[in-house]
């Protein structure tokens, strides 16, 4: 069992436009002392993220060093490097989204006039296992029979078949049934429903007929995993991404919006991979170090705003003392400051 990320309740905070999260940023390190800063950021090779690294750099006076790859994928080496460019460095990572939601996925206007879904990467990864745990939910069936709910499990998710290039789903029968087969059925063996499901469930169990239904939403987290062959060694962005984040995609896919908690999940795993590299692996000196992490909804491909979700902070290169702040600690840490302005216009500081 992975151990769980945060509850998707905790990491739905009030999302800030990239000016006022920036200037508090930028008074909070000030405050702290840092000096000779770089700013550097893990995120999407996309367009619409392209502002974000703009404005982030304006901030600092100081253009944004790269910390990251398509998908939000960080490559924490290059921290090693970012080290020489500059004194301290202020990190910004995370995942994006597009703002508008269909279906369980994030929308965005690209400039071609395509509306597709965004962050399309992290999308590609979920859709296959999206696509396979909404048909499970249609074609695992239940009914009412003599008083008791039956279920139907077609043979499909009974018969077990080793891991291919492809997901399956695997069920946790002996969550989702009670005890052994009561017969055989049109497309496969016919159980009592297990009755810890029952209780929680008394709306949907209510309404239930001799006629089956589809049993949807009942089909939650517990009852099942994903089998699928996955090439651990590849450096390919897609497969990295999805062998990262394949022991939560049961929670991902029986989420209410799951491309959002996908990228969620994203953030959450590349955060502690930084932080963790921070304090066991970087050469950091006498550096202070300010890591934000946080979900961007791009409303369009010029517009984001920022979720700010967790934080690390460490001090003159003091690992062991180093501070982890939540979602809920990270932001009112920033609530706490003023938000700075820069002396110059952003066209004055491009040079116009």
């Amino acid at each position: 069992m992975p151990i769980s990320p945060p509850a998707e309740i905790l990491l739905d905070q009030p999302p800030m436009d990239l000016m006022e999260l920036y200037g508090r940023m930028r008074s909070l390190t000030d405050k702290a002392g840092f000096s000779g800063t770089l700013p550097a950021i893990w995120q999407c090779s996309d367009e619409s993220q392209s502002i974000k690294k703009a404005l982030f750099g304006y901030l600092y006076n100081c253009p944004t060093f790269n910390l990251g790859r398509v998908g939000a994928l960080l490559d924490p080496t290059r921290l090693a490097t970012a080290a020489h460019h500059g004194k301290d460095l202020v990190i910004l990572g995370g995942s994006h989204i597009g703002a508008e939601e269909a279906s369980g996925f994030g929308y965005i206007q690209r400039v071609s006039g395509q509306r597709v879904p965004c962050c399309g990467m992290l999308g590609r990864v979920l859709d296959e296992y999206l696509r396979v745990y909404r048909r499970a939910t249609q074609l695992i069936k239940v009914f009412r029979d003599d008083r008791q709910i039956n279920i139907e499990v077609p043979y499909k998710y009974l018969f077990d078949k080793p891991a291919g290039p492809t997901a399956r789903i695997v069920l946790k029968l002996e969550r989702l049934v009670d005890g052994a087969a009561l017969k055989e059925g049109t497309l496969g063996k016919i159980y009592r429903l297990h009755p810890e499901l029952i209780m929680p469930c008394q709306a949907f169990i209510q309404d239930l007929t001799d006629q089956p239904q589809p049993i949807g939403e009942l089909l939650g987290t517990e009852l099942f995993t994903f089998r699928k062959k996955l090439d651990v060694d590849s450096h390919e962005p897609k497969t990295m991404l999805e062998v990262s984040l394949f022991d939560f995609l049961p929670e991902v896919v029986s989420s209410a919006f799951p491309h959002r908690r996908l990228c969620n999940i994203n953030t959450w795993r590349q955060f502690h991979r930084i932080a963790s590299f921070i304090t066991d692996g970087f050469d950091g000196r006498d550096s202070n170090i300010f890591v934000l992490a946080g979900l961007t909804i791009d409303h369009t491909i010029r517009h984001n705003t920022v979720i700010p979700q967790f934080g690390f902070w460490m001090e003159h290169g003091r690992a062991l003392e180093a501070k982890y702040y939540g979602p809920d600690e990270i932001n009112q840490l920033l609530a706490q400051q003023v938000v700075f302005k820069p002396p110059v216009t952003f066209l004055e500081y491009a040079g116009l």
